[in-house]
């Protein structure tokens, strides 16, 4: 089998976050890192007294979980202050956005529908350390669509 010259890296990312799925606060130049769990189909299966292979069957698919990590600024536009801000005021309702290959036309678009804010974590970091400090959201969503960018 011939290997691939197709593939890509996350080095040029794009990734922006809402409150309302209209008005979009670009992340890109703050976030490190997005990474996506969940989705898994649930099984079932059962053995019968007539054969030694049990009986499998799918079941439906769990809901994803999205997690973007970001550096920390205090920028009153900035994501901290406007996830902060969704978290604890808006009931905790937020949307997200990225493009592993940028904003190009035709690179593939994932996003989110009205995804539920189950962690944010405020700032933290160790005082001997000179890294730039982090922060991460987790939102909770039904699914990740995707999409061709620019979309209609």
């Amino acid at each position: 089998m011939t290997r691939t010259g197709e593939g890509l890296s996350f080095v040029a990312a794009d990734v922006e976050v809402s409150q309302d799925g209209t008005t979009w606060v670009a992340m890109s130049a703050h976030a490190t890192s997005i990474a996506v769990t969940g989705g898994d189909r649930t099984t079932g299966e059962v053995n019968v007294f007539d054969d030694e292979i049990p009986i499998v069957k799918a079941g439906k698919k769990a809901s994803q979980d999205l997690t973007i990590r970001y550096v920390y600024t205090e920028e009153a536009a900035g994501p901290f202050v406007q996830i902060r801000s969704w978290d604890t005021a808006e009931g905790g309702i937020m949307y997200a956005r990225y493009w592993p290959l940028g904003k190009n036309v035709a690179s593939f678009c994932f996003s989110t529908g009205a995804g539920i804010i189950t962690t944010f974590q405020d700032p933290g970091g160790d005082a001997g350390a000179g890294d730039p400090v982090l922060c991460e959201v987790t939102i909770k969503t039904e699914q990740l669509a995707k999409t061709s960018w620019p979309t209609s």
